[in-house]
């Protein structure tokens, strides 16, 4: 058959030949149809790095790592307290360590006061539980009388050497 003859060119409309690695494909198969690279590696049989290469050079925006890739992040935020952030959540590192001392349901519900004020002091020796009510009452406390800024409050979280105030707070 000849080049121009109808019946080649029929032939060659019905083997149409799919080209996967096209901007317009990728889009597709990435952003339309919500394949991910693996999925459209394992479909047109290349590998990943293919895939992010060819789609990297046609400019197709890609969705970025997942969140299992994410690093923890360490920091002092704007409270003072140091914190420690993975991927969707953070928590205070004075948190952690009373978890580490006393377990989590000793913790839970409860209020960490770093009896110094030094928001970055964790010393275990440093940290006390408190209910919420007994930590608000506390700085409550501390803000209204300055002269008991300089005293360490020091008492157990089950109640035993509360001080005064503390205890007609809570009747």
């Amino acid at each position: 058959m000849e080049p121009d003859d109808p019946r080649q060119q029929t032939l060659q409309m019905n083997r149409k030949i799919w080209v996967w690695d096209t901007a317009e494909n990728l889009r597709e198969m990435y952003w339309g149809n919500g394949m991910t690279l693996k999925d459209i590696a394992k479909k047109v049989g290349v590998s990943i790095t293919t895939v992010h290469r060819r789609m990297k050079d046609r400019k197709v925006p890609t969705r970025g790592p997942g969140p299992w890739t994410r690093r923890s992040t360490f920091r002092t935020n704007t409270d003072g307290n140091e914190e420690a952030s993975g991927s969707h959540r953070s928590v205070d590192i004075h948190q952690l360590v009373m978890v580490a001392e006393h377990g989590t349901k000793a913790v839970y519900n409860r209020d960490v006061h770093h009896q110094t004020k030094i928001a970055f002091d964790n010393r275990p020796t440093n940290l006390e539980l408190l209910s919420h009510s007994e930590h608000t009452t506390l700085h409550n406390r501390l803000e209204t009388h300055p002269e008991n800024q300089s005293t360490l409050f020091k008492f157990a979280a089950n109640g035993e050497n509360k001080p005064d105030y503390l205890e007609s707070a809570n009747t």
